[in-house]
């Protein structure tokens, strides 16, 4: 085996257990929406402030994201990542043993923070050890963190609790973060590491004025605005969609969940399936603009379709919509012009993912109660439009 060869199978080896290592943050981040009832009885919640349990990801973030890259360039992304990890354990384990609606709150935005360092951590990894021409794939690899574990706990979790054991889907999640934290600091390396002392002096350091270009950077702040558009349809969507489909096409909400949950599990295939288009066809841009142009048609015929056209609407919504994370992700360290600086520029588009996660169902909710759902998925038409036409405006492959 050639010394390239070797390269390449040990930089999927990484990719693998990037993944692995990834998924810990969906996996806590979704444990809550499967029992939420029992939440609300131990803790007392209401119906609006047991939101509170999932929004403060998204508040997390969004305050997060670009401190988030300066850490990971400050300490490199194996330190940063191993924080991020210790994170979303240790809040684990404090939501685990919370006996009051402050505390598992404030559990919450721990594991908050460990997810925001993981976004900004994994691309900046795959981008050290793939080249630009070869990033696509497994980029859209990584891209399945969020619908493998998102999908992984929502069947998971009732199993692990049972009629009243919320605290063993807390702990489940503690304990998967520990042990993929294992993994994490034996294999995630820099290329190379044996050699990296010797290579340091060649390299020159990341100054204040690096990350000053990145941060004043046209093309990832419009990128960033893209992921907003694209999050606020698809998250909108995917959280009142069964809520619609219960009240309105009288639906069993268990059924309408299932149904809905569709979408994450194709994303699981078209996250890696987009990511090899991309580095074959050569082009970042047709990836995000076109299926984000499609489902801009798509989204309004939601509210209008029987039930055997709705199943269809999912099924191609539910492919198409892996393509534009893949190729955000794979955008970012492109648009920065240096793989050192790769953290930082996926910080700024994790600005506009958890903007678009905040505001999405938030206007969604506030439009179905004042205008009714026909008028709430019609608006995701224009949203997507308008980020698919600043996709194309972006100066990327």
């Amino acid at each position: 085996m050639t010394a390239k060869s070797n390269h390449y199978t040990h930089a999927w080896l990484v990719v693998f257990v990037l993944l692995l290592a990834s998924v810990a943050a969906p996996l806590n981040q979704f444990k809550a929406p499967p029992v939420m009832p029992l939440l609300r009885e131990a803790f007392g919640f209401s119906v609006g402030s047991a939101g509170l349990l999932m929004s403060v990801f998204s508040i997390t973030g969004l305050v997060l994201a670009l401190p988030a890259g300066f850490i990971a360039q400050k300490l490199g992304y194996r330190v940063t990542g191993l924080l991020a990890i210790g994170s979303v354990a240790i809040g684990a384990a404090l939501g685990a043993v919370s006996v009051g609606a402050g505390g598992i709150l404030f559990s919450r935005v721990i594991e908050g923070v460990g997810t925001s360092l993981m976004a900004v951590v994994a691309p900046t990894v795959v981008a050290v050890w793939f080249a630009a021409d070869r990033r696509g794939a497994p980029m859209g690899l990584w891209a399945t963190w969020v619908p493998l574990g998102s999908t992984a706990m929502l069947m998971l979790a009732p199993m692990l609790a049972g009629e009243r054991a919320w605290q063993r889907v807390w702990w489940f999640g503690c304990l998967y973060a520990i042990a993929v934290g294992v993994l994490y600091l034996l294999f995630i390396r820099p290329p190379g590491h044996a050699k990296a002392e010797a290579r340091s002096a060649a390299v020159p350091a990341v100054t204040a004025r690096d990350l000053r270009q990145v941060v004043r950077n046209r093309d990832l702040w419009l990128t960033s605005f893209v992921f907003c558009c694209f999050n606020i349809a698809f998250i909108g969507f995917v959280t009142w969609a069964p809520t619609f489909l219960n009240t309105m096409r009288g639906m069993a909400l268990a059924d309408a969940s299932f149904l809905i949950s569709l979408v994450p599990m194709l994303n699981i295939g078209s996250c890696p399936f987009s990511g090899w288009l991309s580095d074959r066809i050569g082009s970042r841009k047709w990836i995000i603009a076109a299926p984000m142009l499609v489902m801009a048609a798509l989204w309004p015929l939601t509210a209008l379709a029987g039930e055997a056209a709705f199943l269809a609407l999912i099924l191609i919504l539910g492919w198409l919509s892996g393509f534009v994370p893949t190729g955000i992700f794979a955008s970012g360290p492109e648009l920065a012009g240096d793989e050192r600086l790769s953290g930082m520029a996926v910080a700024i588009l994790q600005v506009g993912m958890n903007a678009g996660m905040l505001i999405g169902p938030l206007v969604l909710g506030l439009l179905v109660e004042t205008a009714g759902w026909t008028a709430a998925f019609g608006l995701l038409a224009p949203v997507c439009v308008i980020g698919a036409i600043a996709a194309w405006a972006v100066r990327v492959r």
